[in-house]
């Protein structure tokens, strides 16, 4: 295929020079009448983009991401990876089925179960105790998994982990497919990995035969912008399409699939190239903070520690916590102070993403931030976190998600031994400390209250304060 194609771009352009008018959607007539403010925020170009027409060449640049990252069939989505995952889960999974899932899964995959009524039974991450953070399973838990429980349908995965730890794809895959069973991988940060031999290997490439992977995140895709890549024949595409129509909007923003196109053709024609210099640059600033005193950054050493199979080097994780502040301080101070964004902070670490877009400039920037930090950190005077040995976040599920999720529910402040109606999730990254059906215990009472006194962020749960939870009414 003509990997120099862009057929979602090309019908925008095409649109906008044929002199066409339309009496159809969207209203601002290609940005005729829209707010000044809006204008000079947004630009006119975004409006001017907003061709809902594009969506007929969507399945030409389908076939041509197929094509490119070796995928039997790719479904471009517009309404982010959680509406991926939310098709994906009701294609495989549906009332009665069970699904053998990575307990670190983001938040949609939990929505996802409670859409299609599907039983979870839960893949316990493998806790990394020194670092205080969890890894994905490896092939031998997942095997032995399956020993356990003959019954389970298919299995679902999240590589990499926020941290950029991975988990052995190719090796899981092979065992899923012994036993007959689909294997569903939540690659959300690997769009790019596809185009470079020197990231973790590519999901559809090892063998998995669902992946969903949001194009935001690499660096070249809109937020919401998302693709669903079909590996093998276990799955079938039609089923696919159908769940998708059921849940997705029927007005698809060509802004996003334009970014997709435009990210697959430069991923094509320059991805190894980009990505090499994005390589360069990260290990350049490992190695720089490496050597400031009371930073801990993770490097290639972490492969092989607790089941790591693959790790991410775009994944910039470092542990702040002998400067005797927090990661969620960090944070705080980053952007306070170097009006710096970075993408998570924990009890013990931030973390920041980088991407073949950042420049030189940029890291040199961060890196004397990181040098001020050192030299001149913030008082720890936050209230302090309260990480429990990790095991004691291994929660009974007590009763299906769907079930609890809409059952009668009450609010309690001592929700020890009450069954969950609801999901509480740090974010980022956005994985449930608790979820509907789950059975909470004091642990992970005085971890989520103790997190939201020192800065962690919590969107989701009913009581904002955390004050109350929301637990099946007895």
């Amino acid at each position: 295929m003509d990997q120099r194609r862009t057929p979602v771009l090309e019908a925008i352009e095409q649109y906008r020079t044929d002199d066409k008018y339309s009496f159809a959607l969207p209203g601002h007539r290609l940005g005729q009448s829209i707010d000044d403010r809006a204008a000079a925020v947004l630009s006119p170009g975004a409006f001017q983009a907003d061709v809902i027409f594009a969506k007929f060449a969507v399945t030409e640049a389908e076939q041509l991401m197929a094509d490119a990252v070796g995928a039997r069939e790719a479904i471009f989505t517009t309404c982010g990876s959680s509406i991926s995952m939310h098709t994906a889960m009701l294609t495989i999974a549906g009332p009665g089925k069970r699904l053998l899932i990575d307990r670190n899964v983001h938040k949609s995959v939990v929505a996802s179960l409670i859409l299609a009524g599907a039983t979870p039974v839960w893949l316990r991450p493998r806790w990394d105790h020194e670092n205080e953070i969890a890894h994905p399973a490896s092939a031998d838990d997942v095997a032995a998994a399956l020993d356990r429980d003959p019954g389970i349908d298919a299995v679902v995965m999240i590589t990499p982990t926020e941290y950029g730890t991975g988990a052995d794809v190719r090796g899981i895959a092979r065992i899923c497919h012994k036993r007959g069973l689909p294997l569903l991988v939540d690659e959300a940060w690997g769009a790019h990995f596809p185009f470079h031999p020197d990231v973790p290997t590519s999901a559809i490439q090892a063998g998995a035969d669902l992946v969903i992977q949001s194009l935001h995140k690499a660096g070249g895709g809109l937020c919401q912008a998302s693709v669903i890549l079909v590996g093998s024949d276990r799955v079938n595409p039609v089923d696919l399409r159908l769940r998708l129509d059921l849940i997705t909007t029927t007005s698809p923003s060509a802004l996003l699939y334009g970014s997709i196109d435009g990210f697959r053709r430069r991923m094509v024609s320059e991805g190894r190239q980009l990505i090499d210099g994005a390589l360069e640059r990260a290990n350049h600033l490992r190695a720089r903070l490496s050597k400031l005193p009371g930073l801990a950054v993770m490097d290639e050493s972490i492969i092989g520690h607790d089941s790591v199979a693959e790790w991410d080097p775009l994944k910039l994780s470092v542990d702040v916590s002998a400067l005797g502040i927090t990661g969620y301080q960090a944070m705080d101070w980053f952007d306070e102070h170097e009006r710096l964004s970075l993408q998570l902070g924990d009890s013990r670490r931030v973390v920041c993403s980088l991407t073949y877009s950042d420049t030189d400039v940029a890291l040199d920037r961060l890196a004397d931030a990181f040098e001020r930090l050192t030299t001149s950190p913030p008082a720890g005077d936050r209230p302090a976190t309260a990480v429990p040995p990790l095991h004691e976040l291994d929660l009974e599920q007590a009763m299906g998600p769907r079930e609890a999720y809409f059952a009668r529910t009450e609010m309690v402040a001592d929700p020890a031994g009450r069954i969950s109606a609801e999901m509480i999730s740090p974010y980022p990254p956005g994985v449930p400390a608790i979820l509907p059906g789950e059975r909470f215990n004091e642990a992970v009472v005085t971890y989520l209250r103790a997190g939201k006194a020192a800065g962690m962020v919590i969107p989701d749960a009913s009581d904002p304060g955390l004050e109350k939870f929301r637990v099946v009414a007895e």
